[in-house]
């Protein structure tokens, strides 16, 4: 029903709410740290940045906000807004990583970004880059994870629906780099259903064509 920390634990982290220090948060880290590959997220990675508010206009890059980023899944198509940019802007770019970083619902869906062009993220999502050793797809699931969302859910600010996930936070996430041949396997399984679901699409079409046919005749 209770339990303790120390003064200068909460001093360290700057936080004070009894969430953030549930004892089964020290419990995940310890599973992750057991298995001699755990690391902070930050360690491993190249860009941990958030969006910036876009110029919305006629011309330019697809933006990516808080509703395209689905879980394993980044949505890109006509109902994406575009955006000018500069040469110092901030892109996506193909085997990126991006997490929500607001919202009630939405806040911590993670996906990769496996699309072939660049595009805009706005400032509710942050750009995780990852270094060579830490596949992104391979990171995608597990922030997906139970491991991933609990952090989520430990680390977010805020309340009354106005809860922010900042990239200094998720820097802190602790991850396990599982050995490549693991994160090879879970990036073919993710790819293979990918595909699937692709050619689930396809016969649907197929299927609601041949309909339209045949009552046409």
């Amino acid at each position: 029903l209770s339990y303790l920390r120390s003064a200068s634990e909460v001093f360290a982290v700057g936080r004070i709410d009894a969430q953030h220090f549930q004892p089964r948060y020290e419990a995940l880290v310890d599973l992750i740290d057991a298995t001699g590959q755990g690391a902070h997220l930050g360690d491993w990675l190249n860009v941990n940045k958030r969006g910036k508010q876009p110029k919305y206009g006629g011309e330019g890059l697809s933006v990516v906000n808080s509703k395209h980023v689905l879980r394993g899944e980044v949505r890109l198509d006509e109902d994406n807004r575009v955006a000018k940019f500069d040469e110092d802007s901030l892109l996506i770019q193909n085997g990126d990583v991006l997490i929500n970083g607001t919202g009630v619902g939405t806040i911590g869906r993670a996906a990769p970004y496996l699309h072939a062009n660049p595009a805009i993220p706005d400032n509710h999502v942050t750009i995780l880059r990852p270094k060579k050793g830490l596949d992104a797809v391979y990171l995608s699931v597990v922030l997906n994870s139970m491991a991933g969302q609990w952090q989520v859910e430990q680390r977010l600010r805020g309340s009354s629906g106005q809860i922010e996930l900042y990239p200094t936070d998720i820097g802190q996430f602790r991850v396990w780099i599982a050995p490549t041949l693991v994160q090879a396997g879970i990036r073919r399984m993710v790819e293979e259903s990918y595909a699937q679901k692709q050619r689930g699409t396809q016969l649907l079409e197929a299927a609601k064509r041949a309909v339209e046919i045949a009552i046409e005749d």
